[in-house]
Order: C-alpha cells, then sequence, then structure tokens
C-alpha cells in the first residue's frame, strides 16, 4: 500500500491555490514547457513519504501515529517560490513551483521530527531533508531550445507572486494517506486521522 503521512489544507487555502494555478496556466508557455499542476482540491503538506507498506505493518504505523504528542497550531501560508533556488537573474531551470510557509514552521517541524522518531524506532529511514511548502507544479522542458523566453515569463508570474496571502489555518490532525496513481493523477483516501492534543 503506497501511502504517506499529511496536513490536508482548508477548503479556502485550496481555493486559493486553484486561482494561483490558473494565473500560470494563462501564461503562453506551452510550447516548450509543460506544467504538471497538483490537484487543488488534493493539495496537502507532506509530513513524511513512506512508500509501499505491506498491509499487516499499516497497523504499526496507526498505533505510532496515535502517541503523537503535539497540540494544534496556527500556520500561514505566503509568497511563490522554486526549485532549484536561485536568484532571478541566474535561474535557468525550474522544476517545482511551490507556496511557502510563514508562520507554523517551527511548530510543523516539531510535528515532523516527532513523526520521523517515532516511525524511525519501526524500520522506516528518516528523511534527508524536510521543506515547509505546498507544491504548486512540476516543471517539465519539452525543448532547450527556445525555453528561456518560456522560463522568463514564469520567472516574472513567480516575481509577481512573491508576497501573495494564501491564507491560515488551524492545524489540528494529520493523516496516514493511501496514494493510488492513476492515468487522471493520484487519488487519497484518508486511512488513519489522529487528533492533535488528544
Amino acid at each position: 500500500m503506497r501511502t504517506f503521512i499529511a496536513v490536508d489544507l482548508s477548503e479556502e487555502i485550496r481555493t486559493k491555490i486553484n486561482e494561483i494555478q490558473k494565473q500560470f496556466m494563462d501564461l503562453e508557455i506551452h510550447e516548450k514547457l509543460k506544467l504538471k499542476f497538483v490537484n487543488p482540491r488534493q493539495a496537502h503538506q507532506t509530513v513524511k513519504f513512506l512508500g509501499d507498506v505491506p498491509k499487516d505493518r499499516v497497523e504499526e504505523v496507526k498505533r505510532a501515529l496515535a502517541e503523537i504528542s503535539q497540540n494544534p497550531f496556527d500556520i500561514a501560508l505566503r509568497c511563490v517560490g522554486f526549485f532549484p533556488e536561485a536568484s532571478p537573474e541566474k535561474a535557468r531551470n525550474i522544476r517545482v513551483i511551490w507556496i511557502g510557509m510563514e508562520k507554523g514552521v517551527g511548530e510543523l517541524k516539531a510535528l515532523q521530527e516527532e513523526v520521523e522518531f517515532r516511525l524511525n524506532a519501526l524500520g522506516f529511514p528518516l528523511e534527508k531533508r524536510f521543506g515547509s511548502h505546498v507544491t504548486l507544479c512540476r516543471v517539465k522542458m519539452l525543448s532547450r531550445a527556445g525555453s528561456k523566453d518560456e522560463i522568463g515569463r514564469l520567472l516574472k508570474k513567480i516575481m509577481e507572486l512573491r508576497e501573495v496571502e494564501v491564507g491560515e489555518m488551524l492545524v489540528n490532525e494529520i493523516k496516514l494517506k493511501h496514494s493510488t496513481l492513476t492515468p487522471k493523477g493520484p487519488v487519497y483516501e484518508d486511512v488513519y486521522v489522529k487528533r492533535l492534543g488528544e
């Protein structure tokens, strides 16, 4: 069972994400670049990706998550950025466009570290790095020739949205999710929900 642990985003934030995505859809860049957008109705902050977990081990993961001791906390999403990170003048390639987190980064990191600690005790490897951001879309180069202009248009839009306010929400639960890959994109199903502070 392909699984991961995540914080789902509020409907208000998902609506704003959809509005931001539409601004990128309107750019005339589709000849040399392809943008693969995350379904805004499924937008989330990944806490830990587990990969394929045998069904008999899923119960172990649930029990570990049930022991999480973190309390609810607020987050605020703000600004649009990209990977690999570079100044706009030096950027030659864009692979991922994301929304950053302005508030709640420390609390989210503490939650992620506790999840790591409890799952590492079950034999799951530690993450090399953790990023507090939400993916808007992935960028694929279709052609090297002439892609500089398209990258320039993407960068201009990213800079316009550098300070965009996306929204605030209370994080009061984390979810173990099952991901099924389909030709139309992944389908997520909640396997277990841990209410924070309970």
